[in-house]
């Protein structure tokens, strides 16, 4: 929390799942609130991985809250029933997720161009008791005014708050935020807004709170990534990067079993965003790296040359 201001780890699919949330959380701290990347059916049944990543037994980071992903209300009140019964009391409903193979099902964002969809999803999600929900969405699939249809059916599971990224869901992560439609929707909505979206620093965060005092709190996704000292200055240093890298390759090493090139891809999707501004040349060299032991030396020439 920064004054009165909550502050909440964006969920990323592929990224910040249990091991990532717990080593941030242990490491380095700051958020109030973690959110689970979603969990989904595929062929009837709910993933066995998204389950081992919400059960309490596997999450230590303060406030987590596990997330969901459907357009069929079946396949939503299933991972709602599992989610009760691991002691869930909290659940968040992604209307955010840009990337096409996911949207172009009705799924994520591309459900917020299907208004009826929504609310038939919420009026069976209503009738779900002993949990209550909370929503994170984008301004629209293909239009930055789809939200407008979207906001009045939110009364139907009257949400804890609602996180908004000021972006299409067309248009990923790229291009320019829409803030003037953002401060709009914050206006009409009645219930409690999160802002979501390029915040990679605490002065971008000051900025947001100044722009728009009335949010809640705001989720930071990508920029606790790149860096995840960012809310905890004092240990942004090399030697806590480090334990975290460490962490990161503990847990993984114990849960992957596909041998050593499974492990090599995970660790190597952990660079794709994290630390971007260390040195090239030992970034470039774990990117190569065909096994384990050029990885670990590329690493160690990384964080001994920051």
């Amino acid at each position: 929390m920064i004054g009165d201001l909550k502050i909440l780890a964006a969920p990323i699919q592929g990224i910040t799942d249990c091991h990532w949330r717990n080593a941030q959380h242990e490491i380095f701290g700051g958020p109030d609130g973690y959110y689970g990347p979603f969990m989904r059916v595929e062929h009837g049944e709910i993933r066995k991985r998204d389950l081992i990543d919400v059960s309490p037994h596997n999450n230590v980071a303060t406030g987590f809250i596990p997330q969901i992903l459907a357009c069929q209300p079946k396949d939503a009140v299933s991972m709602v029933e599992v989610l009760k019964n691991m002691g869930h009391k909290v659940i968040d409903i992604n209307l955010g997720c840009p990337f096409p193979p996911i949207a172009l099902h009705h799924k994520g964002s591309g459900l917020l161009q299907y208004p009826g969809e929504v609310e038939k999803l919420f009026v069976e999600l209503k009738k779900m008791e002993g949990v209550n929900f909370s929503v994170k969405m984008r301004l629209g699939w293909d239009s930055p005014s789809q939200w407008r249809e979207i906001m009045p059916l939110l009364s139907i599971i009257e949400p804890l708050k609602v996180t908004i990224h000021p972006r299409t869901g067309r248009q990923q992560y790229k291009g320019e935020l829409d803030l003037d439609e953002f401060a709009t929707a914050l206006e009409q909505c009645q219930y409690p807004v999160v802002y979501n979206g390029e915040i990679h620093t605490i002065e971008d965060i000051a900025d947001v709170k100044a722009k728009y005092p009335k949010i809640s709190a705001v989720m930071i996704g990508r920029g606790l990534i790149e860096n995840p000292a960012m809310l905890c200055t004092g240990k942004s240093d090399v030697e806590h990067y480090a334990m975290f890298h460490e962490r990161l390759l503990q847990a993984y090493t114990a849960q992957l079993n596909g041998g050593e090139h499974q492990l090599l891809m995970k660790m190597k999707s952990v660079w794709e965003l994290f630390l971007p501004n260390a040195p090239r040349k030992p970034r470039k060299a774990i990117k190569k790296a065909t096994s384990m032991a050029k990885y670990n030396t590329a690493v160690n020439e990384l964080f001994c040359s920051m």
